[in-house]
């Protein structure tokens, strides 16, 4: 289902993304928590997703509340500001609106 929706959203160069090319928000936003996860091993991918990460605010700020709420559940205790939740529950109706 990622790979048919990243083909579209690409115009059929996903999963093929060449060295130095950009991804966009919608594309980084659909990969996000695999990336963050460590579930994309290939290098060219792995480095436009970072290079995104680091240059798009919001996208950046995302990718930081996932790492915290993973890092917390990880320690076994979720502690999340009433912000970092809402941000979350936005970035997931996003998601789902496509």
């Amino acid at each position: 289902m990622i790979r048919m929706t990243m083909r579209r959203l690409t115009k059929g160069r996903w999963p093929k993304i060449r060295a130095g090319e950009e991804l966009s928000c919608p594309e980084v936003g659909l990969l996000m928590q695999r990336f963050l996860d460590g579930e994309i091993d290939e290098e060219i991918e792995v480095q436009a997703l970072a290079d995104h990460l680091g240059k798009c605010l919001p996208c950046g700020h995302e990718a930081d509340v996932f790492r915290k709420i993973k890092d917390a559940l990880e320690r076994g205790r979720p502690v999340l500001d009433d912000e970092s939740v809402a941000r979350l529950r936005e970035f997931g109706q996003r998601l789902a609106e496509g």
